[in-house]
């Protein structure tokens, strides 16, 4: 019972960092037509930004991972929680965009200690892998879907430093409420100081080809979607609102970015139920060949119709998430889990952030819709990468073979 109980207030606190992280994360896209008239720069200097903090945020990962298997988990997740919060703060202090650059490069390495850690966590200390990943993954996009209304209601009534600052708060809270929590919930089934354990490269041999297809996937997903997170809120704030007079259109495409990311708080949880029910290869394949094309929707249409492709894409995107990290988790062994969890986030969000400089280029030059026709078209690729990932499940599996391919 106890262990019960550790374990749900484990999961709880985790859950809620993901919250705030995605809220963090999402904020500069949010504010960026108020950062661009505070500071006078164009979408393309924005777009860097973006794509430094998005690069610091995906690199961490990788000396995190490594991390993740050496050392505490709740101690790793107390200080990324206290690093989010600090800042946020420096971020919400910045004055020019070289300052605001570091800050946000600062900020981007605190939330780039968290998923390579917290996978590891929930891995380590759910009973049910699958549902463990749906809980994590719900709280991180309900901050994605709800961080854009409260950060633009916030933005617009106070300016958007306030936005970033007000957020500085719960996180340092949830930091000290962690770092409460035992050194080790739960004990890993594998010692890395135990001499009999294999932690050399060798071991992911027979699972190379496999892991290799959702890297490649991963960062085409990543790709997808630091371009639609960070120019999605300015592209509705013209494209749905552009009639409605009067309204600050921060706050309206915060919004309606909120409206289109709640449906996201739903596909990550059916994602996580179903990856404890049904093949995840094929549940990838369905996620990716549904996202993807929903994003020519998004480029086509205006209005209503804008919004509802929108939060197609969403709720399938999120989809993916519970998903990959589960086929990570199954793919992976034990005592390289924290290292490739750690590449697998770089792969996401380090590469995928090179797609906010390149997209701030097409918004600046082509118009920011161009930038979902790319979208969808890099999303139609990550298709073609998971269908030889389902066929060589089901080849292990009439053949009799682990899910590993061992």
């Amino acid at each position: 019972m106890v262990e019960a109980s550790l374990e749900r207030k484990s999961i709880a606190y985790v859950t809620i960092v993901h919250g705030l992280l995605h809220v963090l994360e999402l904020a500069f896209g949010v504010v960026l037509i108020a950062v661009a008239a505070d500071l006078g720069v164009t979408l393309l200097v924005l777009g860097v930004l973006a794509n430094i903090f998005g690069f610091a945020y995906g690199f961490t990962a990788i000396p995190v991972g490594v991390l993740t298997d050496r050392m505490s988990e709740t101690r790793l997740l107390a200080i990324c929680s206290l690093g989010i919060g600090a800042a946020a703060i420096g971020v919400a202090l910045a004055q020019g965009t070289v300052m605001l650059g570091i800050a946000l490069a600062v900020l981007g390495i605190a939330l780039g200690i968290f998923h390579p850690v917290a996978m590891t966590f929930v891995a380590r200390v759910s009973s049910k892998i699958g549902l463990g990943y749906a809980y994590l993954g719900t709280g991180g996009n309900l901050g994605l879907a709800l961080g854009p209304i409260i950060v633009g209601a916030i933005a617009a009534g106070l300016g958007w430093r306030y936005a970033y600052a007000g957020f500085a708060i719960p996180c340092i809270v949830l930091g000290l409420l962690i770092l409460r929590l035992p050194k080790k919930v739960r004990p890993p089934s594998v010692r890395h100081d135990d001499p009999h354990v294999d932690t050399s490269i060798r071991v992911l041999k027979p699972v190379a080809v496999p892991l290799a297809l959702i890297l490649v996937s991963n960062i085409l997903n990543g790709l997808v979607y630091r371009g639609v997170v960070t120019f999605l809120p300015a592209h509705l704030s013209t494209a749905v609102t552009s009639a409605i007079a009067g309204v600050d259109p921060v706050m309206l495409g915060g919004s309606f970015t909120t409206v289109a990311l709640l449906f996201g708080v739903g596909g990550q949880f059916l994602g996580g139920y179903l990856s404890d029910r049904r093949r995840r290869e094929l549940l990838a394949l369905i996620a990716v060949g549904i996202s993807g094309p929903a994003l020519f929707g998004v480029w086509s249409f205006g209005g209503a119709a804008l919004l509802g492709f929108a939060s197609l894409f969403a709720f399938f995107h999120f989809m993916t998430q519970p998903v990959y990290n589960a086929l990570i988790a199954d793919y992976t062994p034990d005592s390289w889990r924290g290292r490739m969890f750690g590449i697998y986030f770089f792969c996401a969000f380090g590469v995928g952030s090179f797609s906010a400089s390149g997209l701030g280029y097409v918004a600046e030059s082509e118009g920011i819709t161009t930038v979902f026709l790319i979208c969808a078209l890099i999303g139609v690729l990550s298709i073609l990468i998971v269908i030889p990932l389902l066929l060589r499940a089901l080849r292990h599996a009439k053949v009799g073979g682990s899910v590993h391919g061992a």
